[in-house]
């Protein structure tokens, strides 16, 4: 069992780097809101939904992607806001991949590739 101090020290020594803090922090709508229209003005952010740290994957054999802030908009576009505090040189393999997961589900058979939404993938 962990003690009150233990608990407290942690909390005291976290910050918005944390993996924890982070979710706690960017799952605040009006936060996670703001955040988004600072990097993104021209979309709207009038109505979001929020998802902390999203599983995504293809299939049994495929390799799954857990994306730390994942948000749709109300036209359906989403948003894949990422924690990034080393430099792994795979950003951009990353985030093609991300993009790729989210675009998987969003058509059905037969339906025409216009109905694709936007994507974005924030590090």
């Amino acid at each position: 069992m962990v003690s009150k101090q233990k608990i407290q020290r942690k909390l005291a020594q976290a910050d918005f780097t944390d993996d924890v803090m982070f979710e706690l922090v960017m799952s605040q709508l009006e936060i996670c809101r703001k955040f988004l229209k600072a990097v993104l003005p021209q979309l709207d952010f009038t109505k979001i939904k929020v998802v902390n740290q999203s599983h995504l994957k293809t299939d049994y054999l495929s390799k799954a992607g857990r994306l730390d802030i994942h948000c749709t908009n109300a036209y359906g576009n989403q948003f894949d806001i990422e924690l990034q505090m080393t430099n792994e040189h795979n950003v951009a393999q990353r985030a093609k991949y991300y993009h790729a997961l989210m675009t998987n589900h969003m058509l059905t058979a037969g339906e025409d590739y216009q109905n694709l939404k936007e994507t974005y993938v924030i590090f």
